[in-house]
């Protein structure tokens, strides 16, 4: 989810910007036998408002005395987020149900946004029968509970245009071990191929939450001991933390990434998706598993050559170190407000919304990965996507951001860091500085700690 993440941003639409955002009423005019879900929808990303409408008149026809109102927030990640904790600051304005992203969800139970669905989930056979362990947890609070259905997940790492690396004189299939070897080809890259984006990355603060996780954090957990949590504290200044500024550098000083007006472009991942890959205009990207559902049938852009144009290859850890390869995971989960009078019915919804039929109609569309097992088991899920057994198993060697309250926070000094890198306004241990400086300011002196020898 998106995270993952519903392309976590890469996707959004010509009505981004927090000005833009639109669609929305907030819960004005609800009727009392209404459930209000919120979601966020783009013209070029229609999977989830597909299935969602599906499950209501699926709902609506077995509780006929209940009304599901579908509220759909228009633009990128972060809109939504912003919209959302506008409609949250009050009981009237908050909607039933809402899509939410793993990682802010304990910054909303520590605010006491957020229902606990335990109770309700005992007594739903599919939560136990097909949610494995591992993402039930996906919205799992500190304190134990449980409060989000998740909808998806995924991983990360790298995909490469296999007739530019073709044109370049490099391997296919291509399995670069560490970050010089992914480097050296996008330098072959540029070497010998005119006209074509080496590598691409998202590193700026417009692009929020994917330059922090596909960027920056796939980077960190692929160095030695790399983390952003430690100990109960967070971490401020480590090897890995400059060592990945340092990376990003070399992409830029280089010239090997976007230009920078695409960097700091809202649609860099509409570029990316929908132009440079159909078109052989890039050598590398590294970005998420759900890519693909961009050039699939269903996909208002689809591509019917990609998967014999497209390679996948994991990001490898900084020197080959121990497993060899790094991935991040997220997603996003259906979540029931505390504020609610009417929480066993949102909840009652989110299991239409997460049966077998709607949550195949979404991984189908999407390209995220399945988050029930017999979703994950049916041929047709399998079939749809030649990829998908790849970025599933990238799962053993992936890693989950500390989804703490103060998370968001740290996430935005991440944001400003690479930022200054990748403008070339501050050096990487300048960067570095700024990111521990704003990070203690963030979160307190109490609770950080420094690695840096």
């Amino acid at each position: 989810m998106k995270r993952r993440t519903m392309l976590a941003g890469a996707l959004a639409t010509a009505a981004a910007g927090a000005t833009a955002v639109t669609g929305c009423s907030g819960g004005s005019g609800k009727k009392s036998n209404e459930i209000e879900v919120l979601y966020r929808v783009e013209p070029t990303w229609p999977h989830l408002e597909k299935s969602l409408k599906g499950a209501k008149a699926e709902y609506e026809d077995a509780h006929p005395d209940v009304k599901i109102k579908l509220t759909a927030v228009q633009g990128t990640n972060e809109d939504y987020y912003t919209k959302l904790a506008l409609l949250n600051r009050s009981a009237d304005s908050a909607p039933d149900v809402y899509l939410h992203d793993t990682f802010q969800v304990n910054a909303d139970v520590a605010a006491g946004k957020l229902a606990p669905l335990d109770d309700f989930l005992a007594k739903w056979p599919d939560w136990k029968a097909q949610f494995p362990e591992s993402v039930q947890k996906a919205a799992q609070g500190l304190d134990g509970k449980t409060y989000g259905v998740p909808i998806s997940t995924d991983t990360r790492g790298l995909w490469y245009h296999k007739d530019v690396f073709e044109a370049a004189g490099l391997p296919i299939p291509w399995t670069p071990k560490t970050w010089d070897d992914v480097l050296e080809a996008a330098r072959t890259v540029k070497r010998k191929v005119r006209g074509v984006t080496p590598f691409s990355m998202y590193s700026t603060k417009i692009l929020g939450e994917a330059a922090t996780m596909q960027g920056f954090e796939m980077l960190l957990y692929g160095t030695p001991g790399g983390t952003l949590f430690e100990n109960e504290k967070w971490v401020t200044a480590s090897a890995g933390i400059t060592d990945s500024l340092k990376f990003v550098d070399t992409v830029y000083r280089e010239d090997l990434g976007p230009k920078k007006a695409d960097a700091l472009n809202v649609k860099l991942g509409d570029k990316v998706l929908l132009e440079w890959f159909p078109k052989g205009k890039i050598g590398i990207a590294l970005d998420g598993a759900w890519i693909s559902g961009a050039w699939k049938p269903t996909s208002p852009t689809p591509w019917a050559d990609w998967t014999k144009k497209v390679g996948w290859t994991p990001m490898p850890t900084q020197k080959g170190e121990a497993p060899g390869a790094v991935s991040m995971s997220g997603g996003w989960v259906m979540a029931v407000s505390s504020y609610s009078k009417r929480k066993q019915d949102g909840f009652d919804f989110i299991t239409f919304a997460m049966n077998k039929k709607h949550a195949m109609e979404y991984s189908l569309g999407t390209g995220d990965l399945a988050v029930r097992k017999d979703v994950a088991a049916d041929p047709e899920y399998v079939a749809d996507n030649p990829s998908v057994e790849f970025w599933t198993d990238l799962a053993k060697v992936s890693h989950y951001r500390p989804a703490y309250e103060a998370y968001p926070k740290v996430s935005t000094q991440i944001q400003e860091a690479m930022e200054a890198v990748t403008l070339g306004s501050k050096s990487p241990e300048e960067a570095a500085e700024q990111y521990a400086e704003g990070v203690e300011r963030a979160v307190g002196s109490d609770n950080v700690v420094s690695k840096a020898s």
